[in-house]
């Protein structure tokens, strides 16, 4: 399939957007329930942020948030991650593995070449430095997603604001709460990298 931004595979209207029947067919054969639940949702969100803070092609936005996690189910299959990971991805955190799957799953399932998209998918769960609108946007999507169950309403506002800023605080929060809860969900260098850049 080749992905194209119109009314072909996305239907926009007063209510928003939404995809074809073939498109989601595809993302659910992935995932379970909860997960396709979640893509959807962050789909929605970035959509909306894209078109708050007036973003060109706000679809891609959408297509992007609902194919973000696209590889989660697989990221302990070692059929997938001996096919598509290179051996620098693999020598990051397990936990990390779903994104790069991401990128290289819909890249061949969609036909897709647009980088601009396909990085936003790659750096969801890590950021990195350097991050394009696109990129930031996923990534807060990804994080503060209603469906995750805590009040993230404020991060969602300063997102539909002004994503620049709503982006730092969310990368604030988000490091606040790994380190609050000690997790090990910066130990890697494009997670540090991303800090460092936008946290000075």
């Amino acid at each position: 399939m080749k992905i194209e931004f119109n009314s072909k595979y996305f239907i926009e209207n007063s209510n928003g957007v939404s995809a074809n029947e073939e498109i989601l067919n595809i993302i659910s054969s992935f995932l379970d329930e909860k997960r396709y639940k979640h893509c959807l949702s962050v789909g929605t969100l970035a959509y909306k942020i894209a078109i708050s803070n007036n973003l060109k092609d706000p679809i891609k936005y959408y297509f992007a948030g609902i194919v973000h996690d696209i590889g989660k189910n697989l990221d302990n299959n070692s059929e997938y991650i001996n096919k598509y990971l290179s051996e620098k991805e693999k020598k990051y955190p397990k936990y990390m593995y779903h994104q790069f799957l991401g990128y290289y799953l819909v890249k061949k399932i969609f036909s897709l070449d647009d980088e601009y998209i396909l990085n936003a998918i790659k750096y969801h769960c890590s950021g990195r430095k350097n991050m394009s609108a696109i990129e930031k946007i996923i990534y807060a999507s990804d994080k503060i997603d209603p469906l995750r169950g805590y009040d993230s309403s404020y991060m969602i506002e300063a997102m539909l604001n002004n994503f620049e800023t709503g982006f730092i605080l969310v990368l604030g929060e988000n490091k606040k709460f790994i380190n609050n809860k000690k997790l090990k969900y910066s130990d890697n260098e494009l997670t540090e990298e991303c800090y460092e850049y936008y946290l000075k």
